[in-house]
């Protein structure tokens, strides 16, 4: 005797005249369905963890956020790192005059957002300026 195939969607045996396999798993015609939406999925799947997905909702759950614009990062997309924070290209740019940062630029990232360089030795002297104390420069106040 054959074995009998299950659904990996509702667990029950596949008595159809058609079935799906999808990475290695069989399901029922109309059990490929996204998981969170529930909408039934036609064309295109994303699997994860014998789980099926629309695009929409699997790029909300496990993508990878850009951390300036904090949309989803396509596997396929060129990107820049600092630190534990991924962007997209066009989302690397200085927060003070907003130009793009290439490969190469010096540039600092505090409390999650980039100066490049420039902008932040002028935020550093401006501090210096009116907080010398809290300057790190060493050119504190002394005491007599």
């Amino acid at each position: 005797a054959t074995p009998k195939s299950v659904c990996e969607g509702c667990q029950r045996v596949i008595s159809d005249r058609f079935l799906l396999r999808l990475n290695d798993s069989l399901w029922h015609e109309q059990c490929v369905q996204c998981v969170s939406c529930k909408e039934p999925l036609q064309t295109t799947c994303f699997y994860r963890d014998k789980k099926l997905y629309c695009k929409l909702d699997y790029e909300k759950l496990f993508a990878v956020k850009c951390a300036g614009c904090l949309e989803a990062i396509a596997p396929s997309e060129l990107v820049m790192r600092a630190q534990k924070s991924v962007y997209h290209l066009r989302c690397f740019c200085c927060c003070v005059c907003e130009r793009c940062l290439q490969k190469g630029d010096e540039f600092v990232l505090k409390e999650g957002q980039l100066l490049c360089k420039g902008d932040y030795e002028k935020e550093r002297e401006l501090l210096s300026l009116v907080s010398p104390a809290l300057s790190d420069s060493g050119k504190g106040p002394s005491t007599p």
